[in-house]
């Protein structure tokens, strides 16, 4: 141990490695806690940069939202060394609030283990980057055997810092850092006088006056997946949340840009998108007004872009976003949009002869070289989908009575609308027209599909294909399995997992995509038609660095797949025609088939029997169960791995209480919310470990995920005994935390 007076200089840990997210812990309280004041606070982890120095110890600077130290904190891993703590700098300026957020500190790291770790994880790569070696001093205090207490500072101290500004000056230069590798976009800078923001949490004021400056922000943006355009999204949630005039500020700009502005238009389209994404996932939260939020900025489009006299094309484009972010049109949207197309204004969508209508809407595909059965129908759902279901069905009904056998193969597909009583509809249809109007194709994909569909409706699609069968109607073969990339993120927090496959295709490629998510099946598939060498390697990197995805087995593939397919089934939820498209495109003959999580556990156990080795040991699923809590701050993939939704909210709130604590908080999810849900994360992990086998690089061994994922499924392992699982309570409260910071 060093001697006292060589312990000078403590620098932040962001300094050191500046490309890390790492380093600091964002508190929040929402309310006053004695004279801490309710609101952000960041704890800025700091370590000594004397050469060879073993000091086994951490300042934390504590900074409110105004980016001003109001705490200074010293804490020794030790507990029986003279700097254990922990306690207040008393060479320091403290606030008045210091004590109370010392306590705060000291309730946290008692209850939150992966924070010692994460401070023992630092302090030792501090100590390599100066010293040029691995550390190799004795082992740290093992987290949960001592109960941290605080305790004054050793003898002599307060003379180490005397009248000394390292640690401000160290802050004021990490300070600089963070806002000069985050320049403010323009439509963003500050007003005069207006005070700096923390670099350390989310802004909690809204940047953006209206929604004109936020589609203009979009516009600005190149690449709808960077960092910048999720801060983007993050500020337009805050505005629709805070602006009951967000809706209609919108709606008005789609119609004032769409002769006006096309670049404008396109913003506005996906501002939109994203809007209609944030408001479904509220929906499937249950969060408070939710339903009335929906109801409203549906009603915003019903009022002045499905209006008469509005262009039925903008129609047209709004109603793609509606299809695509896959939310319910609401009846209000069908009744505007019905009195729209009666309206003589507005024009028919169809003139007195729908097939002429139709065969000039295949004429304008060809120019665009769009001329499939799957293009068609997109065309349709575009100026149809919005419409009354009764309308819908009939003219589904003459399109499988039409000449083109192009137009009947789209009334076929059909079947796939977003709405179940128009598929219920284009079913009977299909039950009830002559075996001889289907063709080969049709009939493949009728046979093809059949399972994907619940008991009803596959019932009259068997009725088509027996009627088929007795005009001689051939089916088409399915084309041969080709050779494919696969690349696959893993389940993320909201249970869905990436899939994206790449065929070559001369110098470039084809890519395919498949979104599969529990609860929902196959909840998105669309198809890229051309990509080239260098988008697929930039996409590969997004993919890698945003969700990471590695690459995998096409069996892992055609598993997820089957078992999505048998989850929307059972849900009532029906994949993309798209779906299909990609099917027929890779050769593979996906036929619904449900998870079992008891079986793949097994299969995956007698793997890691027959090979034997380390991995077989108890001292391996030991450590394996042990070093999962620290998946959620290091490995991408765990990083959304939380619970989110107005129960969540309603436990954790009342666990909390007015003293804000924090350890009956994670107590309170991890019995009232993950043991009721364990079945769903057993799931989660099972198809996550098997993620992890099928990966020809994988983040972290199979092996460990199957242990975790074994005691999940296990009833008799308490939750409370399981790491991972108290690392995602920890989680779900922090967001719950973020939530209110937000709003």
């Amino acid at each position: 141990m060093n001697k006292l007076e060589d312990l000078v200089e403590m620098v932040p840990y962001p300094l050191f490695f500046p490309q890390t997210e790492e380093g600091v812990v964002n508190l929040l309280l929402p309310q006053k806690v004695g004279k801490a004041k309710a609101g952000g606070y960041s704890f800025i982890e700091a370590y000594c940069v004397q050469e060879n120095c073993d000091c086994r110890r951490v300042s934390l600077l504590v900074v409110n939202e105004k980016s001003k130290i109001v705490a200074v904190i010293e804490f020794g891993f030790d507990p029986d060394g003279p700097f254990a703590g922990p306690f207040l700098n008393p060479a320091e300026k403290q606030s008045a609030a210091a004590g109370d957020l010392l306590q705060i500190f000291v309730e946290a790291v008692n209850d939150n283990q992966p924070w010692l770790k994460g401070m023992y994880r630092h302090y030792k790569e501090v100590r390599k980057k100066i010293d040029g070696r691995a550390y190799k001093g004795k082992p740290l205090p093992k987290p949960g055997l001592v109960t941290r207490q605080i305790s004054p500072p050793a003898p002599g101290f307060e003379q180490l810092h005397a009248e000394d500004e390292v640690l401000a000056a160290a802050f004021e230069k990490l300070l600089q850092s963070a806002v000069k590798g985050s320049p403010m976009p323009d439509n963003r800078r500050r007003k005069k006088g207006a005070q700096p923001e923390n670099p350390f949490l989310p802004a909690l004021k809204q940047s953006f006056e209206n929604m004109r400056a936020i589609v203009q922000a979009y516009q600005l943006e190149e690449d709808g997946l960077s960092d910048s355009h999720r801060e983007l999204q993050t500020e337009l949630r805050r505005y629709i949340f805070h602006q009951k005039t967000a809706a209609d500020e919108l709606a008005n700009l789609l119609v004032g840009s769409f002769t006006a502005d096309e670049a404008r238009l396109d913003a506005a389209l996906q501002v939109l998108h994203d809007t209609l994404e944030i408001l479904r996932v509220e929906l499937e939260r249950s969060r408070p007004e939710a339903v009335q939020r929906m109801e409203q900025w549906q009603t915003a489009l019903a009022q002045q872009v499905f209006a008469p006299g509005v262009d039925g094309e903008l129609g047209a484009m709004v109603t793609q976003v509606l299809l695509n972010s896959r939310v319910e049109i609401l009846p209000l949207l069908h009744e505007a949009n019905s009195q729209r197309m009666f309206d003589v204004s507005a024009g028919p969508e169809f003139d007195a002869n729908p097939e002429q209508a139709m065969l000039d809407l295949i004429a304008e595909l060809e120019e665009e070289d769009k001329v499939t059965a799957f293009d068609f129908l997109d065309a349709i759902l575009q100026m149809l989908a919005v419409g009354d279901v009764e309308v819908q069905v009939g003219i589904c009904g003459l399109m499988l009575r039409m000449e083109s056998p192009l137009i009947r193969e789209a009334g076929v597909l059909m079947l796939f609308h977003p709405q179940a009583d128009v598929r219920a509809g284009v079913a009977q249809e299909l039950s009830e027209i002559e075996g001889e109007r289907l063709t080969s194709a049709a009939l493949r994909r009728l046979i093809l599909a059949r399972n994907w569909f619940g008991e009803e409706l596959r019932n009259k699609i068997d009725q088509a294909i027996a009627n088929a069968r007795r005009a001689r109607v051939e089916c088409a073969p399915l084309a041969q399995p080709v050779a494919l990339q696969v690349y696959a993120s893993a389940v993320d927090g909201a249970q869905a997992q990436l899939f994206q496959m790449f065929l070559p295709q001369k110098k470039d490629f084809l890519c395919c995509s498949l979104l599969p998510k529990i609860g929902a099946g196959i909840a998105d598939a669309y198809i890229i038609p051309q990509m080239t060498k260098v988008e697929r390697r930039q996409f590969l990197q997004m993919m890698a660095a945003d969700v990471g995805a590695t690459e995998v087995s096409v069996d892992y593939l055609d598993l997820r797949v089957r078992q999505s397919l048998a989850d929307g089934v059972a849900q009532g939820k029906m994949p993309s025609h798209w779906l299909l498209a990609i099917a027929e495109r890779l050769g593979r003959d996906w036929q619904a088939a449900p998870l079992d999580v008891a079986v793949e556990l097994s299969k995956l156990r007698e793997g890691i029997m027959r090979t034997g080795g380390r991995f077989a040991t108890e001292k391996y699923k030991g450590e394996a169960l042990e070093d999962a809590d620290t998946w959620a701050a290091r490995q991408r993939f765990a990083d959304s791995w939380f619970e989110d939704d107005v129960k969540v909210d309603t436990v954790v709130r009342k666990a909390l209480g007015r003293k804000q604590n924090f350890a009956a908080a994670i107590d309170a999810v991890a019995t009232q919310i993950l043991q009721p849900r364990r079945q769903s994360w057993s799931e989660r992990l099972v198809l996550t470990a098997l993620w992890l086998k099928a990966a020809k690089k994988p983040p972290v061994a199979w092996q460990q995920m199957f242990y975790v994922a074994e005691a999940v499924a296990d009833d008799q392992i308490a939750i409370a005994d399981i790491p991972l699982m108290m690392a995602i309570a920890e989680s779900s409260v922090q967001a719950y935390l973020g939530r209110l910071a937000e709003r």
